[in-house]
């Protein structure tokens, strides 16, 4: 059996090799290639690097004090942290904001702080994009200034405030009542505005950013809001060289596809130089033959012939095809002899029979065939890689 594959082997290779010996030489190539790169000039390659960088923000802290008697607290209890206070017993609101920054090589920074409260009504309108805030009226009163030099980081720079909310809460009802009613809510906003100038991690800088803070009003109790406002960045890098690298696939499988390619070359052209992949009409009748008796196995027992039956006037059949049919015309089968491998149909007084090429066949299992090339029972259709279905031994059933 190794042998009728090797021999199907050598009839697919002599068939493809030139498509074979493209693929050793692309494999050949990709494999120089990748050896090359990994080993004798990797390259380089240029990346970003961050050096330094830098971070600022600013946030708000408020408490509420209990002036009024309640059930709850006692008076002069400081509130806060809380998502709503009481109007009545905690109407006036105080407030901190804080501002600092970070630097991971240090810095010198002026920090100006200036803080407005800002009193407005609006109304949120949902369009086909984002949705929009319509603002009606505003009005704005300074709160207050801070300015400090020389902020290094890690150091806050704060600002106080404070607020009568329930006052200020009947001020912006009386506007709206005064200009006959205002669309929308009244909010209350404290805003403050940073301005920076210096330098940081050697750098110069110069921003601006505003942190807001709304408060809004409902029924007995007012909420601060998130802390609107963004945070103040910026980093230093620098473009760093260094010398490619590569993984596995490069650094082993290039050397292994180079060296592979090369044998294969190398063997492929001795191999047709030496006609190692040659093959017979021996060899080809035998696996067409072979082919045939696979396909043709339903139709063909093994048994061994009474000599009044073997010495039956003969007519030979040149292929196993036209035995096969034979037995079919007759509605008989067709017999195998164990020793030989010859086929017979008996019928009538008549011995068909139709002789496999031994000389090919002795070669495919390793037998010595001679230069006998004479094809004596084969098939005539039969391809050149002899059938794709695998043979059974000549004598098996």
């Amino acid at each position: 059996m190794s042998r009728e594959w090797g021999v199907r082997g050598r009839i697919l290779l002599d068939r493809w090799f030139v498509v074979v010996v493209l693929f050793g030489v692309v494999l050949t190539a990709g494999g120089g290639y990748a050896t090359y790169s990994a080993y004798e000039a990797p390259g380089t390659t240029t990346e970003q690097r961050q050096v330094s960088s830098w971070e600022a923000n600013g946030t708000y802290e408020l408490a509420a004090a209990v002036t009024e008697s309640n059930p709850l607290y006692p008076i002069g209890t400081e509130l806060s942290d809380r998502p709503a206070y009481f109007l009545s017993i905690s109407p006036l609101v105080e407030g901190t904001f804080r501002f600092e920054y970070r630097a991971t090589e240090g810095g010198a920074l002026a920090v100006t702080i200036q803080q407005t409260l800002v009193l407005r009504a609006v109304e949120a309108q949902s369009t086909e994009g984002d949705g929009e805030r319509v603002e009606y009226w505003r009005l704005t009163e300074p709160l207050g200034t801070a300015s400090t030099t020389g902020v290094s980081p890690g150091q806050s720079v704060e600002l106080a405030f404070e607020r009568n909310v329930s006052r200020t809460y009947d001020r912006m009802a009386n506007i709206s009542e005064r200009l006959g009613g205002t669309p929308g809510s009244v909010q209350m906003l404290v805003v403050s505005t940073v301005e920076l100038e210096g330098r940081v991690n050697g750098n110069d800088v110069s921003r601006t950013a505003d942190y807001r803070l709304p408060m809004s009003v409902s029924g007995t109790t007012y909420q601060p809001g998130a802390v609107e406002g963004e945070t103040l960045d910026g980093s230093t890098t620098e473009r760093v060289t260094r010398q490619r690298t590569y993984g596995p696939p490069y650094r082993i499988g290039g050397p292994i596809a180079l060296i592979a390619g090369i044998v294969g070359i190398v063997g492929l052209a001795y191999g047709r130089y030496d006609d190692r992949f040659a093959v017979s009409d021996a060899e080809r009748a035998a696996l067409a033959f072979q082919s045939a008796r696979d396909e043709f196995d339903d139709w063909i027992t093994t048994a061994r012939l009474p000599s009044t039956v073997r010495d039956r006037p003969r007519i030979q059949i040149d292929t196993l095809a036209g035995l096969v049919d034979t037995a079919i015309d007759f509605d008989a089968r067709v017999f195998e002899d164990p020793e030989d491998g010859s086929l017979y149909v008996p019928h009538e007084g008549i011995l068909y029979v139709c002789e496999p090429p031994t000389a090919g066949l002795d070669a495919m299992v390793g037998g010595d065939g001679g230069d006998d090339t004479t094809v004596r029972c084969g098939d005539d259709e039969g391809n050149d890689e002899g059938g794709t279905d695998e043979g059974d031994d000549a004598e098996s059933t």
